[in-house]
């Protein structure tokens, strides 16, 4: 059996470039390699529907679509294709916002015979390396805890490295449980709970190292359940409503499939006692009669009417399946998601049925969701007041 070819393709505007680069990576390859050239996107991108590519080499500067623009469409849409940049304007800026958008390498374009020899072993060593088995592609809807919880499911170990245009910092898992997490200056809890927090960027899953310290010992799934808390709390208050001027504290009500109401009585208010058949007996009728006369005139009672403010179905792969006045619609599914995942955990921890529905009352607020097998309904309802005579 012949052995394998191995595909490289060369991106650039500059056609007496590719001429020379593709020549010389022939000869140095000894006919092992099958360089094909392309001097823009579009053509690159014909060859990569047409074409099985194993390296794909991309200059910076090219008109049209800049290799910039170029990287992050092809990190979208063709994720196992490993990607080069080689350029002649290697600063820092370029080299930062390359390897952010799915370069593996960024290399300076060669101006000596040993440069180009030194070109050809650094893609080959590239080449030669063979990915770990298992699957690798693209997840939509994917944030940073659903990795953590597959990591500490799995008992893994590993560092994830988390990058944005601000902030870069990593989150170490040893054999399932979160020892560390660090960003800028800060470390511990803090520092995973701001990492958590980003709405977007780019991680890179990498092999376990022992950290410099190890700040984190509680459970993942309450660092989790924390972080996704304060997340929330910060995006939309109304889901954090205490009901401060009202005095009345937020409660949340759970109700699984076992018939029963989750709605019990209200308790007495604070401070003013039940009193006993045997204190009223001992009060005599001319006693309450004076305190009856002298009670205020009552005034209107003001009551609330419930009026409905945002609705979300969503299926269990987080499609939007109906959506009404919904301010974040991801917020809301991933809220849901998170309640799905902690189901499943309390089915397998509590013999009580599968949880269906869980409800979060406020002083002005209240929250209904519901977990269906094949979909999930996340409603928010607020009480407007309404006066309304005794």
């Amino acid at each position: 059996m012949p052995p394998k070819r191995t595909t490289v393709l060369f991106v650039d505007d500059d056609a007496g470039f590719l001429d020379v680069v593709q020549k010389l990576m022939q000869a140095f390859s000894e006919g092992s390699w099958d360089v094909l050239t392309a001097p823009a996107a579009a053509h690159a991108l014909a060859l990569l529907r047409d074409r099985k590519i194993d390296l794909l080499v991309i200059d910076v500067h090219m008109p049209v679509i800049d290799g910039l623009q170029f990287l992050g469409l092809l990190h979208r849409k063709y994720p196992n294709v490993v990607k080069v940049v080689l350029t002649g304007d290697a600063t820092e800026q370029y080299r930062a916002a390359c390897l952010s958008n799915g370069a593996e390498l960024f290399l300076e374009k060669p101006v000596s015979q040993k440069g180009w020899q030194d070109l050809f072993n650094a893609l080959d060593e590239l080449l030669k390396f063979q990915p770990e088995e298992g699957f690798r592609g693209v997840l939509r809807r994917v944030g940073l805890q659903d990795v953590l919880q597959m990591e500490c499911l799995a008992r893994s170990s590993s560092v994830l490295e988390i990058v944005t245009e601000e902030f870069r910092g990593s989150v170490f898992v040893q054999d399932g449980q979160i020892i560390h997490a660090e960003v800028g200056e800060q470390s511990g809890e803090a520092a995973f709970n701001q990492l958590l927090s980003l709405s977007g960027g780019e991680f890179n899953h990498k092999p376990f190292s022992e950290p410099p310290a190890r700040t984190i010992s509680g459970s993942w799934e309450f660092l989790l359940m924390e972080a996704a808390r304060k997340r929330d709390e910060a995006k939309d208050p109304v889901l954090d409503q205490t009901g401060a001027d009202s005095g009345v504290s937020t409660a949340a009500q759970v109700e699984a499939d076992q018939g029963d109401s989750p709605f019990a009585p209200p308790p007495p208010s604070p401070g003013v006692a039940a009193a006993s058949a045997a204190e009223l007996e001992a009060v005599s009728e001319p006693e309450l009669v004076p305190a009856l006369e002298a009670a205020p005139p009552q005034r209107p009672v003001q009551t609330r009417r419930p009026k409905i403010d945002e609705v979300l179905i969503c299926s269990t792969q987080g499609d939007v399946l109906y959506e009404w006045q919904c301010a974040d619609a991801n917020a809301r599914i991933r809220f849901l998601q998170f309640l799905s995942q902690k189901s499943w955990q309390l089915r397998q921890g509590l013999p009580i049925g599968q949880f269906q529905r869980l409800e979060i009352e406020g002083a002005l607020n209240r929250v209904v969701t519901q977990l269906d097998p094949d979909r999930a309904l996340f409603v928010r309802v607020s009480r407007t007041p309404v006066e309304t005579s005794s």
